[in-house]
């Protein structure tokens, strides 16, 4: 019996031992498979760090609003908005909106650093509980976060720990106030309503001062599922997420059981049209989105659709009325002649400023003719380009003497005068040719002077359409350009032979007051000699007076030339005085089917049917450049001038906070924080983010920093307070001669003097952010005018023509250009997107 017994102890032992063995191979797999997901969660974690956008761009990026463009006298001519949108500081916004926020979306929100733990595991719990569903545990800071800086919902471990990451670093970097302030800015309200402010007045017609308890929270119950409690269309949705809201106040003691029984009974009584966004509907519409693209080119879509910029034009708006209303009615009296569309820009030669542009008969129209595509052919209104390129040689003026005969050309005879003549074999004077616009005589100077000598003044004087490569027609206008390009090349006959580029905005401020653009008039100096200017208006003058441009005496001092294309297909009159200079066009264009170039037969669309597009017809043979579009600049110009003559009396409209600069006074600078001590026993000081050192009033970007107790740091030097000079910011009125406003680089000003603080050493140490738990007792306003930088030794600038779509040193091949400046010795790559045709190198 003893053996047995022996044996199932054996037995018992060889199981624990067993067991023993089981469990510590399944400690060592499960310490093996937590250190492996350790050491795996650390790779995602880092990979998504380093993908993660920069959560700086939370406090850099401005909040959006209406952009609202303006001409030179004060009239608004459009908005452009993708969303309402309308910034407020956090003082504006009434305590019981922030209450009823916070209360529903972050109870928790000055209590955690960006992420609520807490609040993460009560929200397991309940949905696992079935106690409610859905509920969430993203932080205020979060939201922001998904909102502004990565603008996706992608349910996503990458994503969610960017979320997370990003509102930890945000946390650090802004104060709770700061976070908050932006959130009621940034969130949607349902449809394309974005901040507590537009909410309030588009929902109620209401200031936010006004909101009622049960007010407020509909507005804050709105953020957690916008299309879903939308008022205008689910009110009752609305109604209902206020009374969780509501409940969640009391919960929470922001509201006593009596407010909380008043605001739920209250009578919500919503505004009974739902705002529509409409950017469309603008005055002068073809200028408006012609501005509208360069903006774009240079600054995105997004910083002019939603940047709530003011844009300040060139344009006048009486002068534009004028050009509207006068091309519309005279295109309509010439319907008999087959004239069917036009177009009229006016510029003022000595600046470039676009003081009217009427793209067509059609406002709605797309089509701008100004300035469409490569544009047309500009007919004799070219001519004057030729002589004038002829009297800078010095050996041709309006009285020289020319035989009116063609050029022999091998066999060929070229070119005949107007009306089918190969000239007379007569002697006349430059002046006469031009006059009496005969073909002969320009055709005999560019084969003397050369095609090439001719392009490069063309494209001096603003013509950057291409030319065909030597081909001699050019000189009777064979190539092509727009009005704009005609307009500019005259402005440089009336002004004297200096060329102002033509231009269309002045000034660019964004919704915070930085101002993002200040253009100047670009001159280029002495294209051509003041005696070749003089000596072309002398010709262009008898073209008026006694030539072919007759229509448009009616103006004194017109100078001008008329253009008419072979089959009048185009005709044209260019014309100046010393105040304006205004291009004409007119022509047959109509909407017809499509025809294939080779067969003539209809192009058909993909359901078979002829496709309808543009064509250019004949007008009738008298449809002249003399007898349609002199008459168009007559009429235009008779109204014109006088409004030239007397603009300029009032200043244009300039933002709140430039009209505050003028006659600013002093005021006592902010006072950093004070330095304190902290828990740890280290003194926090403000310090200047820029430089290192001990902040001053003037340092606009301040964080907290600690030291060990009894360091010493020396005061920022670089934030200075500003020049007595650059208190004030002059106004701009609707004439050159006046600047815009005194702004001497893009970028806010300040107007509080600072007081010089007392030298100290520079701190070894190095030191370890820490973030502003509370806000000071007293919080200094905000402002969005705020300080501008300027070195202690000014730094010589230099200005260099830029292509818009390269960002590179702009060749003559780029079509759109933009002057910007750069310290003196900067290089810059050439745009090497922009090149010339194959036999075009040599010009």
């Amino acid at each position: 019996m003893g053996r047995p017994h022996r044996r199932r102890r054996g037995g018992f032992r060889l199981w624990v031992s067993r067991l023993g063995a089981f469990l510590g191979v399944l400690s060592a797999l499960l310490f093996a498979a937590i250190i492996s997901g350790v050491l795996y969660a650390g790779v995602r974690v880092r990979k998504v760090a380093q993908a993660m956008p920069d959560s700086t761009a939370l406090s850099r990026e401005t909040a959006g609003g209406i952009t609202q463009i303006y001409s030179t006298d004060k009239v608004l001519l459009g908005e452009i908005y993708t969303r309402f949108q309308e910034r407020v500081d956090i003082d504006q916004i009434p305590q019981i909106l922030r209450d009823a926020t916070i209360s529903i979306e972050d109870q928790r929100f000055y209590e955690h650093p960006g992420i609520d733990l807490r609040g993460i595991a009560r929200a397991l719990y309940k949905n696992a509980s079935g106690a409610r569903r859905g509920e969430g545990a993203s932080t205020l800071t979060q939201q922001l976060v998904r909102n502004v800086i990565l603008r996706n919902r992608e349910k996503t471990v990458e994503r969610k720990l960017q979320e997370a990451l990003l509102a930890y670093q945000v946390e650090r970097s802004m104060t709770k106030n700061q976070i908050l302030e932006r959130y009621l800015n940034e969130v949607n309200y349902g449809g394309q309503i974005y901040g507590v402010k537009m909410a309030t007045k588009l929902y109620f017609g209401k200031e936010l001062k006004d909101l009622t308890i049960s007010e407020a929270a509909l507005i804050a119950g709105l953020v957690q599922s916008p299309p879903k409690t939308y008022p205008f269309r689910h009110l009752e949705a609305a109604l209902d997420r206020r009374n969780v809201v509501l409940g969640k106040m009391l919960e929470l003691k922001k509201i006593t059981q009596e407010q909380y029984d008043k605001a739920r009974h209250e009578e919500i009584k919503v505004l009974p049209n739902e705002p529509k966004v409409v950017s469309e509907e603008y005055k002068a519409p073809h200028f408006v989105r012609y501005v509208l693209r360069q903006l774009k080119l240079r600054h995105g879509n997004e910083v002019v659709l939603q940047g709530g910029l003011k844009i300040y034009t060139t344009l006048n708006w009486e002068m534009q009325q004028r050009a509207d209303a006068i091309l519309r009615s005279s295109i309509r009296a010439e319907r008999g002649r087959n004239v069917t569309d036009g177009a009229m820009i006016c510029l003022e030669p000595h600046t470039g400023w676009i003081r009217a542009m009427a793209g067509g008969v059609d406002e709605k129209s797309e089509v701008n003719f100004t300035t469409y595509g490569k544009g047309r052919q500009p007919g004799s209104t070219f001519k004057p380009i030729v002589y004038a390129a002829a009297f800078e040689t010095g050996k041709y003026g309006p009285d020289s003497e020319m035989i009116d005969r063609p050029l022999k050309l091998g066999r060929k005879v070229w070119p005949k005068n107007y009306g089918g003549s190969g000239g007379h074999g007569n002697s006349v004077t430059i002046e006469h040719a031009v006059a009496h616009s005969l073909n002969t005589i320009p055709a005999q100077l560019i084969q003397r002077i050369g095609w090439k000598t001719v392009v490069k003044l063309a494209e001096r004087m603003g013509i950057k359409s291409k030319f065909p490569q030597n081909d001699l027609s050019i000189c009777l206008g064979t190539s092509s350009a727009t009005p704009l390009e005609m307009a500019s090349v005259f402005s440089t006959f009336a002004n004297a032979g200096d060329h102002a580029e033509p231009m269309a905005i002045r000034l660019v401020i964004d919704g915070r007051g930085n101002v993002l653009e200040r253009n100047e008039p670009q001159i280029a100096k002495s294209v051509i000699r003041e005696s070749t200017a003089a000596s072309i208006g002398r010709c262009l003058e008898a073209v008026v007076e006694r030539g072919t441009g007759k229509g448009a005496n009616t103006v004194p001092g017109a100078r001008g030339k008329t253009g008419t294309t072979t089959d009048n297909f185009d005709t044209w009159f260019v014309g100046y005085t010393k105040e304006l200079v205004t291009a004409v066009w007119a022509c047959n264009r109509q909407e017809k089917v499509k025809l294939d170039p080779k067969t003539r037969k209809p192009i058909l669309d993909e359901n078979g049917k002829p496709k309808m597009g543009p064509v250019y017809l004949k007008m009738d043979s008298d449809a002249t450049g003399g007898h349609v579009c002199a008459p168009i600049w007559g009429r235009f110009m008779e109204a014109a001038v006088p409004i030239q003559q007397s603009a300029g009396l009032e200043p244009i409209p300039l933002p709140e906070e430039l009209q505050k600069l003028r006659g600013a006074t002093p005021q006592p600078p902010p006072t950093p924080q004070a330095d304190r001590l902290n828990e740890d026993g280290e003194v926090v000081i403000s310090i200047c983010e820029e430089t290192s050192k001990r902040a001053t009033p003037y340092c606009p970007d301040v964080v907290e920093k600690s030291f060990p107790k009894g360091i010493k740091i020396n005061p920022c030097s670089l934030h200075k307070a500003p020049a007595e000079s650059e208190l004030t910011a002059e106004g701009t009125t609707d004439t050159h001669s006046t600047p815009i406003p005194a702004l001497a680089t893009p970028g806010p000003v300040l107007v509080t003097p600072a007081p010089t603080p007392a030298p100290t050493p520079t701190p070894t140490p190095e030191p370890r952010r820490r973030r502003r738990e509370t806000p000071p007792p007293t919080p200094e306003p905000r402002s969005r005018v705020e300080e501008e930088r300027k070195p202690e030794t000014p730094v010589p600038e230099i200005e260099l023509a830029i292509c818009t779509e390269s960002s590179k040193l702009a060749n003559s091949y780029c079509p759109e250009r933009v002057t910007r400046r750069f310290p003196k010795g900067t290089r810059l790559r050439t745009c090497t997107l922009h090149k010339p045709r194959p036999g075009e190198e040599d010009r």
